[in-house]
């Protein structure tokens, strides 16, 4: 999925001859905090309510400091969640050979995480913790799918100030006592489970004290 397909032309743009006072009003009715400078069609750049607020009210948006960050039509959507999150905005213009197409919020990405990347299906989280070296996808679906379930999403990120990577994977099922423990026997960490509501709180007292016995 590209960046085109959930972009919107619903989110207000700002011209540079509108004044500070009318772009923080925009800002607060539409909840960002981030919004595009548009003239004509063509992409100006970006304004950020942190630069408009140090500005006075009666100022206009051509004296604010404007971001040239934006994306293309055909960036992919993890991509663009990755950009997001590294230029901390809520708010991505999308511009396609210097006109601005619309832009993506954070709503539209949320929005696409639940139903296109499997976050929103149901059944149960799980967060393991592994070595690289031991990483493998592939065998991780296979245990799953052994066990009669099945892996509706799955991320890896690194974990803070550790060679280890959590992995967290989401399964169609919330009967998960007999994956836990197959994971356990396969020498994976679970460091913890989520939205197991008919076996949780039984079954997270035993995992619990389990990996209080493992503590050396």
């Amino acid at each position: 999925m590209r960046a085109q397909r959930i972009l919107t032309m619903d989110l207000p743009v700002l011209a540079l001859t509108d004044p500070v006072s009318r772009a923080l009003t925009v800002m607060d009715e539409c909840k960002v905090m981030h919004l595009p400078v548009v003239e004509e069609d063509v992409f100006k750049g970006t304004v950020s309510e942190a630069e408009l607020l140090e500005m006075d009210d009666m100022a206009l948006i051509a004296e604010a400091r404007l971001d040239q960050e934006s994306i293309g039509m055909d960036l992919h959507l993890y991509d663009v969640v990755a950009r997001m999150g590294w230029s901390d905005v809520d708010v991505l213009p999308v511009v396609h050979r210097g006109l601005y197409r619309g832009a993506v919020d954070r709503s539209s990405v949320m929005r696409f995480l639940a139903k296109r990347a499997g976050w929103g299906f149901p059944g149960s989280t799980i967060v393991l913790e592994v070595l690289p070296k031991d990483l493998s996808p592939a065998e991780l679906v296979r245990l799953v799918e052994s066990d009669g379930a099945q892996v509706t999403s799955l991320n890896v990120a690194a974990v803070e100030d550790s060679e280890r990577l959590e992995v967290t994977f989401k399964v169609n099922t919330e009967e998960i006592e007999s994956l836990l423990a197959m994971l356990q026997r396969h020498e994976y960490t679970v460091q913890s489970f989520h939205n197991a509501p008919e076996v949780e709180d039984e079954m997270r007292a035993r995992f619990d004290a389990f990996m209080r016995y493992l503590e050396p």
